[in-house]
């Protein structure tokens, strides 16, 4: 039995969406998954014949039998989304979700496709964290369901050292989720790093630029990471879907040494307060203040343990034990943690 990975091929650009999915193929290949390549493509203009040849040729290697992992979404539109599965069921191939993004959430009032109706044909589910565990299910979604807990973080280059953390604040990634950049008005600076906003930032916010997933993580300044999305004209939900989602910009702060800050009531609040990585605050009006009160022996303590715990991230400790914990619940029908 061959296990493999879909691989996602598209251009490189700052966007989290290629690292995250290129991460994951990478370390499932570390532990023997094969990669199964897929190009980026709009399929609304192709007919549905081509899109059926298009899989057959991806797939060709597939064996009735072996376990496809499947990254979703590809963006490669419902068609492809759907003919995908169901030539592999037609193979008789074990097959395996791998959840990025889930639409319904995201984008509420515009999201057409049944994704829990989709999910429910996989035989697992990999999904990003409990609180999206709960929210499928209650929404109707019925196979297993395996936790990621956070993203892995590939990186390429040497992290700078963090022997200290300086006072100021970095955000990084799709700066539209980041309305409160317009009207920063507290004393700690903020440097933003992604593709420019739609909106003019504060004069206390500074514009860094954009650069890719790889170069960015060796390239952050000493400061305290922030991941805290806000709705916009983009992104409608953002503040919601953060209930349930792991931010990938989380990962890329802790890979490069960061402490981080998020919002109470945040899926990945949970993860930030177990390990001690960073702060969890309930308002943005808290920030400078707890930053300032925040002892030498605490900062020290914070910083010792994110780089305790970007040496998971860096390695692929949990896209690996997502998998091999997906392959329990594959095989025995239960996870691992209910037979203990």
């Amino acid at each position: 039995m061959t296990r493999w990975m879909t691989d996602i091929m598209q251009r490189i650009d700052p966007d989290a969406t290629f690292k995250a999915r290129k991460d994951v193929s990478l370390f499932a290949e570390a532990i023997g998954l094969r990669r199964l390549s897929i190009y980026r493509y709009d399929s609304a203009y192709e007919s549905s014949e081509a899109i059926h040849a298009r899989i057959d040729g991806i797939t060709a290697g597939v064996q009735p039998g072996d376990t496809v992992y499947y990254q979703f979404p590809t963006y490669n539109g419902i068609r492809f989304e759907k003919f995908f599965v169901e030539h592999m069921r037609a193979r008789g191939t074990h097959i395996i979700a791998v959840v990025h993004d889930i639409e319904f959430l995201r984008f509420p009032s515009v999201t057409t496709f049944d994704e829990i109706k989709y999910l429910n044909d996989f035989n697992v589910v990999i999904v990003h964290n409990q609180h999206m565990a709960d929210i499928l299910k209650a929404n109707g979604l019925h196979v297993a369901t395996v936790n990621l807990s956070i993203f892995d973080y590939h990186v390429n280059g040497k992290i700078i050292s963090r022997e200290t953390i300086k006072k100021q604040i970095v955000v990084a990634g799709s700066l539209n989720k980041s309305v409160y950049l317009k009207d920063w008005q507290d004393s700690i600076k903020i440097l933003a790093y992604g593709l420019k906003p739609e909106f003019l930032v504060s004069d206390q916010v500074s514009y860094q630029g954009a650069l890719s997933p790889d170069e960015i993580v060796t390239h952050l300044p000493s400061g305290f990471g922030l991941a805290w999305d806000t709705n916009s004209d983009s992104y409608e939900n953002s503040e919601a879907y953060a209930k349930y989602n792991n931010p990938h910009k989380v990962s890329l702060y802790i890979a490069s040494g960061l402490p981080v800050i998020v919002k109470k009531g945040t899926a990945i609040a949970s993860v930030i307060s177990k390990y001690k990585l960073g702060l969890v605050v309930a308002s943005l009006h808290e920030v400078a203040d707890m930053i300032d009160k925040l002892q030498p022996s605490e900062l020290t303590e914070m910083i010792v343990r994110v780089d305790h715990f970007r040496q998971l991230l860096t390695t692929g400790y949990f896209t690996k034990r997502a998998i091999i914990n997906a392959e329990f619940q594959l095989v025995m029908g239960y996870s691992d943690e209910e037979a203990l």
